[in-house]
């Protein structure tokens, strides 16, 4: 994949170069502990993502999209290319973070997952026993939250194919990879339909950042 040049200059974004250059104003919505969020006059969102930070949570979203898999419940997140430090990746606007009010049946769903994936960890926590470290059994936690999830009355079919989409695509960048999720990293489309935002981290990534 050809990456395009991306550039910052007093609140707007540049694509490419010379005649075939694409120029936007964009401001700042959001920043998290590795992306910084940024809205463009187009109507969509940029995400800045730091590449000495070690964090692809926005790659492994892009990469399923570059793979042609498309989920409602799982945001369409393109490359757009570099700049000296930083990928930068696009995608809709979305309503977050969840709130009940927005929408109780993703509100439900939302409820689901969570248990699902604190039962998960308990499940691999005893098979593993207490002294053992849980940083790279992220896999382990997603297989067992999947399970869970699959038996769920809130959890549709297509719910269940876009957990199996990001536990397959995140396991090719490590056992460390895992679900997370929370009101913050989700959100919803203007129907009220669940959305996984950022619903993937890394375990050893956090556990670094802690230290430091």
């Amino acid at each position: 994949l050809k990456m395009a040049d991306v550039a910052f200059s007093r609140g707007t974004m540049q694509f490419g170069r010379g005649v075939n250059a694409r120029t936007i104003s964009v401001k700042k919505i959001g920043k998290g502990m590795f992306s910084t969020a940024y809205l463009g006059t187009d109507g969509r969102v940029y995400l800045v993502t730091k590449d000495d930070g070690g964090d692809y949570a926005k790659e492994i979203l892009a990469m399923i999209y570059d793979d042609g898999d498309r989920s409602p419940y799982i945001p369409p997140v393109k490359r757009e290319g570099m700049t000296n430090d930083a990928s930068v990746f696009s995608m809709p606007l979305y309503k977050a973070p969840l709130r009940k009010a927005d929408s109780p049946k993703a509100w439900a769903q939302y409820r689901t997952l969570m248990r699902c994936w604190s039962q998960a960890q308990t499940v691999v926590r005893k098979r593993l026993g207490y002294r053992e470290r849980m940083t790279y059994y992220g896999y382990d936690i997603m297989v067992q939250t999947v399970e869970c999830a699959e038996v769920d009355k809130d959890a549709t079919p297509g719910l269940i194919r876009a957990l199996e989409l990001l536990r397959d695509a995140a396991a090719n960048y490590g056992s460390d990879w895992s679900f997370e999720f929370a009101p913050r990293n989700l959100a919803t489309t203007k129907g009220g339909n669940l959305v996984l935002l950022d619903a993937l981290f890394s375990m050893e990534l956090v556990e670094r950042r802690r230290k430091r």
